[in-house]
């Protein structure tokens, strides 16, 4: 199980027979979630529960609508078919939202994980205001609950933002490229919703590479559900993350997995965050255009804040067509990643550590030179199996990762969100 104060529907239990249900029901979810469709003798047995038990667990989940018995399959060596166990989730709409100085996206799905749609809109957030910023959130947001199917409650709300989260999971702290500071974004979107007549709502807020994380890890890569990998990413600054069991590590307030702000270089160039020579001010995408001599850093700044896809795109074009002064920035780059992984690895021992983003589209010309850093390191046996992943395709991870954290705090805490239906 994750710890509460990541589940944070869990947090508030009190250790009742309710929280004991729950707990169980929990184990349940989460099982068929990882595992895909599966017998009862092997839930059972996955999640420590006893027959008779599970009988009447699974039953509550049947009438909530969120698991479904598929047809009869025999398995070789058993007596009687079996009845594999599956999410269904149809009833309950969950929304995931990546809020961004240059766009909203938006991911709906089903509870069982169908997506009903997905939406991206152009805004315009960079020095807009708080206010002008919530008008906008309020406004895209009750555009899409009006997309919402008859047949379907909208349940569970979650939304990346490119910035630091408050340990409430409902505040932003601080977000440096929305000028947000202490924004109880959560309280905002909950009233949003009230005014619609929707009530009873978990709406959680993550910070956006925390999201992107927990989709690559859960969807993209071939990772155990009890990996543990971190992250590193972004389209425009190095944003970082921690995955421990399929679940995002937060820490003790939010923060945790913030290796994009490692000090590496006391006396280096300047970061955004007001340090001097953070990880993201050595290896930033901009910083690497200006290394490569493709333009100057005022440029940079802007192509990069502008259109980052472009300017990934420049930087891969430039070292595949061999030029030097890129190709020297891009191994440059390597030393200093690899340092900043190994370091990682010498604190977290992770399975995997997973390049996304601009580092994974580049993450070719990064590689050779990040093994090699981490040759010592993997000489010890303990540190030995951990793997350097890269992701090379700049896919639209926040808001599908968003939509999963929104799935599973209905399957964390579904007697709150749900209710029993009538088959």
């Amino acid at each position: 199980m994750p710890q509460a104060r990541d589940a944070v529907p869990l947090a508030r239990r009190t250790g009742g027979s309710a929280d004991l249900r729950q707990g169980n029901l929990t184990q349940i979810l989460r099982y068929v979630r990882d595992h895909g469709s599966s017998s009862r003798h092997d839930i059972a047995h996955g999640c420590g529960l006893g027959i008779s038990t599970m009988t009447d667990l699974i039953g509550e989940l049947r009438l909530r609508r969120l698991v479904k018995e598929l047809d009869p399959i025999r398995r070789p060596g058993a007596g009687r078919p079996t009845r594999p166990i599956a999410l269904d989730g149809e009833p309950w709409c969950v929304f995931g939202l990546h809020v961004d100085f240059d766009r909203i996206s938006f991911s709906a799905a089903t509870v069982g994980g169908r997506e009903l749609w997905s939406d991206s809109v152009p805004i315009d957030l960079k020095a807009a205001g708080t206010e002008a910023s919530q008008a906008t959130i309020d406004e895209l947001l009750r555009t899409q609950v009006a997309r919402i199917p008859t047949d379907k409650k909208l349940v569970a709300v979650e939304v990346g933002v490119p910035g630091y989260v408050a340990s409430d999971r409902g505040t932003v702290s601080w977000s440096a490229a929305l000028d947000w500071r202490d924004l109880p974004l959560g309280d905002l979107i909950a009233k949003t919703l009230a005014e619609l007549g929707i009530d009873g709502v978990h709406v959680g807020i993550s910070n956006d590479c925390h999201l992107a994380a927990l989709h690559a890890t859960r969807v993209e890569l071939d990772l155990l559900p009890d990996a543990i990998a971190t992250y590193l990413g972004g389209s425009r600054r190095v944003g970082s993350a921690v995955i421990i069991d399929g679940e995002i590590f937060r820490g003790a307030n939010g923060g945790a997995g913030d290796f994009g702000h490692h000090n590496i270089e006391p006396e280096g160039p300047q970061c955004w965050c007001g340090r001097r020579g953070c990880l993201h001010s050595l290896v930033g995408p901009a910083r690497l255009l200006t290394g490569g001599g493709l333009m100057s850093p005022t440029e940079a700044e802007r192509l990069v804040d502008d259109h980052p896809d472009k300017a990934v795109q420049m930087l891969v074009d430039a070292a595949d067509a061999g030029d030097a002064a890129v190709l020297a920035a891009m191994a440059a780059a390597g030393e200093v990643l690899g340092g900043a992984i190994d370091d990682i690895i010498g604190l977290i021992n992770p399975d995997a550590v997973i390049l996304g983003g601009y580092l994974g589209v580049i993450g070719n010309h990064l590689l050779p030179t990040i093994e090699e850093r981490l040759a010592v390191r993997r000489s010890i046996t303990t540190f030995a199996v951990t793997t350097v992943l890269t992701l090379q395709q700049m896919l639209p991870r926040v808001a599908a990762g968003a939509m999963l954290a929104a799935r599973d705090a209905v399957l964390y805490d579904s007697l709150t969100l749900t209710s029993q239906l009538e088959t």
